[in-house]
């Protein structure tokens, strides 16, 4: 079974609850703008900073996260739980999928393909990407679901941004 657990404090201490579905709410659990540290056991989760899965957000794949850049700053949750298996995005250089475009099917330093900093608009047509803000996986981060429609990609800034690419892949997540 799929789970996040939260802590109020780094190091998981401080108050706890455990979450099996998604939160559209997390002032209503007592926990907004609170988590300093969290645990993910089985499915990757988004965090973001605001109700109602808005907002910027951030991916915790499987694994314990002691200390958290961004603690303090969540009110939703929401656990992935899309196909992972045959990751696809298509990146394009303009807004509405015009101009230069690439199709990728793993994680990519798109400097390396001469297309950072580049990225205007975009399609996910399998899995679920994260685009990051710099490469390795660096700063600011946008989670794409396949259907995201371009107005996401600007409310969260990341028009002529995105420096690396990074498919979820799958696991015995128990839904896959």
């Amino acid at each position: 079974m799929s789970k996040i657990v939260v802590f109020t404090k780094e190091g998981f201490n401080g108050r706890t609850a455990e979450f099996k579905n998604n939160v559209h709410n997390l002032e209503e659990k007592g926990f907004n703008n609170t988590i300093s540290s969290l645990k993910v056991i089985g499915a990757p989760w988004v965090v973001y900073y605001d109700k109602n899965f808005t907002g910027k957000q951030r991916v915790f794949e499987e694994g314990e996260y002691a200390t958290l850049e961004d603690k303090g700053r969540f009110s939703s949750l929401k656990m992935i739980t899309d196909d992972l298996v045959d990751p696809e995005i298509q990146l394009f250089e303009h807004v509405c999928y015009g101009g230069r475009s690439v199709t990728l099917y793993k994680e990519t330093n798109l400097r390396d393909i001469a297309f950072s900093d580049t990225t205007s608009s975009h399609k996910v047509k399998g899995g679920v990407w994260v685009l990051y803000e710099h490469v390795n996986r660096q700063g600011a981060q946008l989670v794409s679901f396949p259907g995201d429609e371009v107005p996401s990609y600007f409310q969260l800034s990341f028009n002529d941004v995105a420096s690396h690419v990074h498919p979820l892949l799958p696991k015995d997540f128990g839904f896959i």
